[in-house]
């Protein structure tokens, strides 16, 4: 091949809410900035997009799908929605239906796609609708036969030392701790 041929940058999208979006902490640590990092080593050069919103819902993420998803011209999208979603009561239907279309749309435009589950905090017995939300990522991911990322957040929820004091979101700390795993799914999706 011809050395001054520039290899063409895989681009990856990460769709979220603060978890992505890294609240609380500067971009250079933000999820999607650690797993670039720990993916430099890949064969192909990559950039991952950050496209997390604080505070924002599935149906937040499906709204801003073309300016967000479809305007940077991705490779692969890594959909990580649904926390806020359950936080805020919605009905999992529609998670389901809003996770879905995003998924749709992601596959008409040729994606490859990862989808990250985001667990409830609560146990069932705590709130009905956790089992509710629970079964919607496996379900999506076998409907649509896309792989699933399961368990982010789930590596830091009990140790306190890696949370922001609100309890909720990670510290730069906790952010590499829910990076290196989510990374190593990636890679195997790279090869």
């Amino acid at each position: 091949t011809d050395a001054t041929q520039v290899a063409e940058i895989y681009t990856i999208v990460m769709l979220g809410d603060s978890l992505t979006a890294g609240f609380g902490l500067p971009p250079s640590d933000a999820l999607p900035a650690e797993i670039e990092r720990l993916l430099q080593s890949e064969a192909r050069p990559l950039k991952l997009i950050n496209a997390g919103v604080s505070g924002d819902t599935s149906a937040g993420g499906l709204a801003r799908y073309d300016w967000s998803v479809a305007s940077a011209n991705p490779d692969l999208l890594v959909i990580a929605l649904g926390a806020n979603d359950y936080l805020t009561g919605l009905d999992p239907d529609q998670t389901r239906a809003n996770l879905s279309a995003i998924i749709d749309r992601a596959m008409a435009d040729n994606l490859d796609i990862l989808l990250v589950s985001v667990s409830a905090r609560s146990s069932s017995e705590d709130d009905p609708r956790a089992a509710d939300f629970a079964t919607i990522y496996p379900d999506l991911a076998q409907t649509y036969d896309v792989p699933l990322y399961e368990g982010l957040i789930e590596p830091i929820f009990a140790q306190p030392t890696l949370l922001l004091p609100d309890g909720l979101h990670p510290t730069a700390e906790g952010v590499r701790v829910m990076a290196a795993p989510l990374a190593q799914a990636l890679s195997e999706l790279l090869t």
